[in-house]
């Protein structure tokens, strides 16, 4: 046991140093230490010291860093997708049956995964004000990605208990390369879910699994949300039609339903329409590609001024984004992946050329790698 908490703390310790160096990197949120981190993170534009740039501001590493990654800029979708995971985890907390799925589906680069995370993190800040704050021993919301190879159970269960901190840690790299099965790590999984009061789990990229994939580890997932009173978010590009195929092929609806309908013909019935599966039922939340045009003129310019307030930049203009909206949209297409990508870019460069404004000239700088 000794050696166990030995472990942990190294493993922990050695997070918080990941944090501090690169705070912004993926890994750590799929670790409850990173996660927390993620969730009390309050990221402020970095202090401008006097009017104008310092002879050290193009190498202002904590400027630069802070440019490179801006926040998800809230939206009317962001909002509602944040309030529908926590009513869920609300409703779920007092029901004993008749949990709902969750689904974030749509086109790849529209920021689905930026509004799961902002969703669990919306939640978790829910579920600990209601409770008094942080408890020790409580973990209320786990954030899991596909694992690399889907294929077996065994492996997503891993995931879960990566986060958890309970797969063994490796004592050597020779440890590491060796080629070896992951233990069946359920039942300790099982017991810190539901010891830890668990109430949310987030599962991102399932577009990385096939139907038959899913359908093979959708039962423990089931056995989450109705044993445990987990909430559970999908999120993925197909996400939807993912979910549904992999429930036909998990239940065998489709043998089912025509085993009824056989039945009733034989009982001379009327045969009536199969009802939809319920992962057809299933709540989703379709993202899709920022509008600018007749029906919306306005969406894609506030997120754009949403940007401007974020960036903290000398010489910044008064609507330097927004009054570029339809190329900045020509050129992103409104995904907001790449919006984001050629902001933060021409932020960047403009600390490093010493401009201290985004213009066309930064844009056109941060866009040469994107299609015109």
């Amino acid at each position: 046991m000794k050696a166990s908490v030995e472990l942990r703390d190294k493993r922990e310790a050695r997070l918080r140093q990941q944090l501090k160096d690169t705070p912004m990197r993926p890994l750590p949120l799929f670790q409850v230490t990173g996660w927390n981190h993620f969730v009390d993170e309050d990221v402020k534009p970095p202090a401008r010291a006097g009017s104008s740039p310092g002879p050290g501001r193009r190498q202002d590493e904590q400027a630069i860093a802070y440019h490179r990654h801006l926040r998800m800029v809230p939206t009317d979708v962001v909002s509602h997708m944040q309030e529908v995971v926590v009513q869920a985890v609300h409703l779920g907390s007092g029901r004993r049956d008749g949990l709902m799925d969750q689904v974030i589906d749509g086109p790849s680069g529209t920021g689905k995964t930026c509004l799961l995370r902002a969703a669990g993190r919306a939640a978790q800040q829910e579920i600990e004000a209601s409770t008094g704050g942080r408890r020790q021993n409580t973990i209320p919301v786990v954030h899991i990605t596909t694992p690399a190879d889907p294929e077996q159970k065994v492996n997503w269960v891993w995931e879960i208990a990566s986060y958890l901190g309970l797969q063994p840690e490796p004592k050597s790299l020779a440890e590491v390369l060796e080629m070896r099965r992951h233990p069946d790590l359920t039942l300790p999984v099982n017991y810190v879910l539901e010891t830890a009061q668990t109430r949310l789990m987030l599962i991102d990229d399932i577009n990385r699994a096939t139907a038959q994939q899913l359908a093979g580890v959708l039962p423990y997932f089931d056995y989450l949300r109705d044993k445990l009173g987990i909430s559970l978010v999908f999120c993925g590009t197909g996400a939807s039609h993912l979910l549904h195929q992999a429930r036909v092929l998990a239940g065998d609806l489709a043998r089912v339903s025509q085993e009824n309908r056989v039945r009733l013909e034989w009982a001379g019935q009327p045969v009536v329409p199969a009802p939809p599966s319920p992962s057809a039922l299933l709540p989703v939340t379709w993202l899709h590609p920022l509008p600018l045009n007749a029906e919306d003129p306005e969406t894609f310019r506030e997120v754009l001024m949403g940007f401007e307030a974020d960036l903290s930049l000398y010489r910044l203009e008064e609507h330097a984004l927004s009054k570029h909206a339809v190329e900045l949209h020509r050129r992103t297409g409104g995904y907001f992946k790449a919006l984001a990508h050629v902001i933060s870019s021409a932020a960047v460069i403009a600390i490093r050329t010493g401009s201290e404004n985004i213009t066309m000239k930064e844009i056109n700088a941060a866009t040469t790698q994107l299609s015109p």
